[in-house]
């Protein structure tokens, strides 16, 4: 059987290519670019901060909290917190934040050190001892009550920076309206997930969280006030299928539409040619006879008369 295409037929197929290159190019531009070597731990400065950080929330105070003696294992307790903080000290009027060393009184002598570690055992005073070395209840008491006394606690925590960047790289972002393929790291702030989880990825992964411990306290919470049916798997929280392969919608629609349109073409060729033989046997059977031709039909004609008629008289 020989398709006929239809102009119609070639115009839907050339809207539906469009559409499809125009969606893999969009896919390509919203995945997010690999990338460079991940700086080493203890080397986040200003200008990363806010090129991936957030700004303050709201203001906390701790004014009047009873702070338990630090002694025996709750300073040692303490002092495994503290190790995860940065040295902090103002220089020449500038703070210093350097994140080589830590806050402990060894290794931040300043005046300025020791606000920060009076701060941190202020909001994690109401944690027990015991409880001081549950890091995810600590970093739960650090995201709550110590990052907003000061603006500058952002940028305190020691955390791995190349775990930071593969989450806000791999994860997406569950804001209303965010496709897919996009990842935290292109979250827009006025998202409330993207606010929150750009400081607790910080402060968790400081306190030792895995990025799999991270990526599992996320969507334990997101499913947190969902029913069964409608609660989201690992696999949709990291797209990685859709951002590793979107290269193959091109790369088969692109040559599977030139071999269609060629087909296409094939067909509208061999067409015409059935149509320009068809009217050319349709002109040839109505052009006039000649007159030999003229003579012979009237001849046939005569005969048939007279064979008419015998048949009749008998």
């Amino acid at each position: 059987m020989i398709v006929r295409p239809s102009p119609r037929l070639a115009v839907w197929f050339t809207l539906s290519l469009t559409a499809a290159v125009w969606s893999a190019t969009a896919m390509a531009a919203d995945a997010p670019a690999a990338p460079g070597p991940a700086p080493l731990p203890g080397t986040e400065d200003p200008a990363f901060h806010e090129a991936t950080g957030i700004r303050k929330r709201q203001a906390v105070s701790l004014t009047g909290v009873a702070v338990p003696t630090s002694e025996g294992s709750r300073a040692d307790a303490l002092a495994a917190v503290m190790k995860r903080i940065a040295c902090t000290c103002y220089k020449d009027g500038d703070l210093v934040i350097n994140t080589d060393k830590s806050v402990l009184p060894q290794e931040c002598g300043c005046p300025q050190a020791q606000i920060v570690r009076e701060d941190l055992e202020r909001s994690l005073a109401p944690l027990s001892t015991p409880q001081l070395a549950d890091k995810r209840q600590v970093a739960e008491a650090l995201e709550g009550t110590f990052v907003p006394l000061r603006p500058e606690y952002e940028r305190v925590f020691r955390y791995p920076q190349a775990d930071y960047l593969w989450f806000m790289e791999h994860v997406r972002c569950v804001c209303e309206g965010c496709k897919a393929t996009v990842f935290f790291s292109k979250c827009q702030l006025t998202c409330t997930p993207a606010i929150l989880y750009k400081l607790r990825a910080r402060v968790f992964m400081a306190m030792g969280f895995s990025r799999d411990e991270l990526v599992d306290y996320y969507l334990a919470e997101y499913n947190a006030d969902k029913p069964p049916r409608e609660q989201a798997s690992r696999d949709w929280l990291l797209p990685e299928k859709q951002k590793d392969y979107g290269w193959f919608v091109p790369a088969v629609v692109v040559p599977g539409g030139a071999l269609l349109l060629l087909f296409l073409l094939v067909g509208w060729v061999r067409k015409g040619r059935r149509d320009k033989a068809t009217k050319d046997t349709v002109a040839a059977a109505a052009a006039p006879d000649t007159p030999a031709e003229a003579a012979t039909h009237a001849r046939t004609r005569e005969r048939l008369r007279d064979e008419l008629d015998s048949d009749t008289e008998w």
